[in-house]
């Protein structure tokens, strides 16, 4: 990737990123990733994020969650635990998500709490924990963790208007990022990411993107990407151009843009991961 100030990231970028795994190799090459997503009327999202995570390589996926609600769910893509009972310190994992689909309850802001006490693994913070951190914490979040909010939850997050972030983005990023202190991916057209020391533009994505669960997608891809070794700037630029990159493909394909579902972007990682590799 480029090093200046503003850089446009994009297929020749990705291409050079991709995680290779080595003909030997066993499921720890892909890491172990944690997800912690889900509530009552809410587990498809957690499903879409853990799915995602072990799609794009993640070599075994746990899904923290309210297990007990849970018994519906017979994926054998990923590990299932009861996030009442086990604790942080009982899972081994050398990356996390926290977010999707978490709610808002008591049960939520816990796991958020103990979460923030992660600092030597990445994390992806997305959806209800955005809201739940903006609500309860002012404090900046880690430096190696990745928030991914679009514009109403970075309105949230920093008190700007969700006008005024649409109107001048790179500007309302630029603060946003100085006050967290995280890798930061603002979603929309073009998705911005932006660390302390640079902001990448990604070149991939239109609007079948605009559509429910899709964003959950990208916190799981995003998450399997860290933990396979990638870092936290690399893991957010690959992971927002791959999942823009399968929304092109799917117009390039003439389908019609209003029919892209989250489940399609699942279904075509594979694809978009090999095209991508040539």
């Amino acid at each position: 990737m480029n090093v200046g100030l503003f850089n446009k990231f994009n297929r020749n970028d990705a291409r050079k990123i991709i995680p290779i795994r080595k003909e030997a190799a066993n499921k720890t090459a892909g890491g172990k990733c944690l997800i912690v997503a889900g509530s009552e009327g809410m587990f498809g999202a957690a499903v879409l994020s853990a799915t995602a995570a072990a799609r794009v390589g993640a070599g075994s996926v746990t899904l923290l969650t309210d297990a007990k609600k849970f018994d519906s769910c017979k994926s054998p893509d990923f590990l299932i635990a009861e996030a009442r009972t086990r604790k942080f310190n009982e899972i081994e994992f050398s990356s996390a998500a926290i977010g999707p689909g978490l709610g808002k309850s008591t049960l939520a802001l816990k796991l958020l709490k103990e979460m923030l006490k992660v600092r030597k693994v990445s994390v992806v913070i997305d959806a209800d924990a955005l809201n739940l951190f903006a609500a309860h914490f002012s404090v900046p979040l880690p430096a190696n963790w990745i928030a991914t909010p679009h514009e109403g939850e970075l309105a949230r997050l920093t008190g700007l208007s969700a006008a005024s972030i649409r109107k001048d983005r790179m500007k309302a990023l630029k603060q946003a990022q100085k006050k967290l202190g995280c890798v930061l991916l603002l979603k929309g057209s073009k998705t911005l990411v932006a660390t302390s020391e640079r902001i990448f533009e990604v070149q991939s994505g239109n609007k079948a993107l605009a559509k429910a669960g899709t964003g959950d997608v990208l916190t799981g891809v995003i998450a399997g990407l860290l933990s396979q070794g990638c870092g936290p700037e690399q893991a957010a630029c690959l992971g927002a151009f791959v999942h823009g990159y399968i929304a092109d493909e799917w117009i390039k394909e003439k389908n019609d843009y209003l029919s892209l579902m989250a489940g399609d972007l699942l279904q075509r990682i594979p694809r978009a991961l090999a095209k991508l590799r040539k």
